[in-house]
């Protein structure tokens, strides 16, 4: 052994080249070689696999242990007095290198604990995806007990045929308080009236999940207290955000920020006995080929990167095959046929 150790003796690689195996080491970790199925290939499959779908007690309730097991929805769900006492310090979960301290006006915000009789019994979380456009599935979204749905969407009276109207919660994120309500700095009647469609709901925030979000989700939670509004505010808890997007990167979701549909979805698994979602279609064309709009309201795309949207599409996809998630793809009701002139 000596012999060999004199003849290739040991070597050690230059601190450049270290770096360099460690950033790729890394880098692999975050996001590991493979290959995602392009759009065509999904929608094959899925065609392909479809049956007439049935509950699994068993797969239901085996993953709302382990949503209860990694992120405890029904205690972590929302900031709560319970959860975030007066001067408790919290780490954004969108940002590394920030912290917030709940004082005294923070904490009066919360609820004393979250504010739902659970478990809830059935639950339908109502995506945006343009698939769900001409599907006259408002009787079905309206009839579960709990209808969620995802970053304010517009329920006037050209859309309520196909996603209903029934809401209990809705997401609100800070980006869409900039954009459309000017952050509530000018005027706040506009916003006022645009939440009125929700009638009594909580409207879900993530203010404590980046630090420029804090203060328009604040200036929501006072314009709506401030006119006695019939909503009310909940404020996402980052440790739930954060144990969200662990447990499902420890799944294969690689993305800079899983969806909104996806956390609403997660939390429903975990507060709900049973879970039907809609809208949660990725992609470009429908289940007959017909090419579709990326909302069913408009044609906005997201930014490019930022989610990984048929990757979490393929997860709920394997959810709904087991029976622990009934996903909706087809039409519920045949469209109306259009007048003739």
């Amino acid at each position: 052994m000596a012999m060999l150790a004199r003849k290739f003796p040991r070597t050690r690689l230059p601190v450049g080249a270290s770096a360099l195996c460690v950033v790729v080491l890394c880098w692999l970790y975050i996001f590991p070689v493979y290959r995602l199925p392009n759009e065509k290939e999904i929608v094959q499959g899925v065609l392909a696999q479809r049956t007439a779908w049935r509950t699994n007690q068993t797969s239901a309730s085996l993953f709302r242990r382990q949503m209860e097991d990694c992120c405890d929805p029904a205690h972590l769900f929302a900031m709560t007095k319970m959860n975030s006492p007066m001067g408790k310090s919290l780490w954004y979960d969108g940002e590394l290198l920030y912290s917030f301290t709940i004082d005294n006006s923070t904490y009066s915000l919360f609820p004393q604990a979250t504010p739902f009789q659970l478990p809830l019994k059935k639950c339908a979380v109502v995506g945006n995806g343009g698939i769900l456009k001409m599907s006259g599935c408002a009787r079905q979204i309206d009839e579960p007990n709990f209808v969620m749905r995802c970053n304010l969407p517009p329920l006037s009276s050209e859309y309520t045929r196909d996603v209903g109207s029934k809401t209990q919660l809705v997401t609100a994120n800070p980006s869409i308080i900039r954009q459309r309500f000017e952050n509530l700095l000018w005027s706040r009647k506009k916003f006022v009236d645009n939440m009125k469609i929700y009638n009594h709901s909580y409207i879900y925030m993530p203010a404590f999940s980046m630090k420029t979000g804090t203060e328009p989700s604040l200036r929501v939670y006072y314009t709506l207290k401030d006119v006695g509004a019939n909503q009310t505010v909940l404020f996402a808890n980052p440790n739930f955000l954060r144990n969200i997007g662990k447990f499902w990167k420890s799944r294969g979701i690689h993305a800079k920020r899983l969806s909104t549909g996806l956390f609403l979805v997660s939390a429903a698994l975990g507060l709900c006995e049973e879970v039907s979602i809609y809208g949660f279609w990725p992609f470009s064309v429908n289940m007959q080929g017909d090419p579709i709009s990326h909302h069913y309201y408009d044609n906005v795309l997201p930014f490019s990167g930022y989610h990984a949207m048929p990757e979490e599409f393929l997860q709920l996809w394997y959810l709904h095959k087991i029976g622990a998630l009934r996903m909706q793809l087809d039409p519920c009701e045949e469209p109306s046929p259009q007048p003739t002139s």
